[in-house]
């Protein structure tokens, strides 16, 4: 076999291994994750908002005082959470959720670079909310 063709199979055989494992399907929510969050810490001067997230990996964007009730998806990548749903009316937007290791989790805004802290609360604080909309 020549030094090419062999080149070529080793560099085949990489790749296939790096797509079988780009594949692969996200983590499932874990128990802990479920549940309503609400925003404990700003570093941007921003009022409160909330959000749920369902074990079936739906993601529940409740917004300012309850202002919302638009659902798209969660799943964990990496031990982080990735959203992601459609805005009526503007478009696809998401967003990464880090857990601190406390029972808190983090986001930074790409806008600002800035943190915001969510707590996870006892129950849903926007029960009966508005009319819902799901991607």
């Amino acid at each position: 076999m020549r030094r090419i063709e062999r080149a070529l199979i080793f560099f085949l055989g990489c790749g296939s291994g790096v797509l079988a494992h780009a594949a692969a399907p996200p983590a499932r929510i874990e128990p802990w994750m479920v549940g309503y969050w609400k925003v404990s810490y700003n570093e941007d001067p921003l009022p409160p908002d909330t959000f749920g997230i369902e074990a079936d990996g739906t993601y529940i964007m409740q917004g300012i005082d309850c202002r919302m009730n638009v659902r798209g998806t969660a799943h964990v990548f990496d031990g982080e959470i990735y959203t992601r749903l459609i805005l009526p009316g503007k478009g696809p937007i998401g967003f990464i959720l880090k857990p601190d290791g406390q029972g808190s989790l983090t986001f930074t805004s790409t806008r600002t670079q800035r943190n915001a802290t969510y707590s996870k609360l006892a129950g849903n604080p926007c029960s009966g909310g508005p009319t819902e909309h799901r991607q």
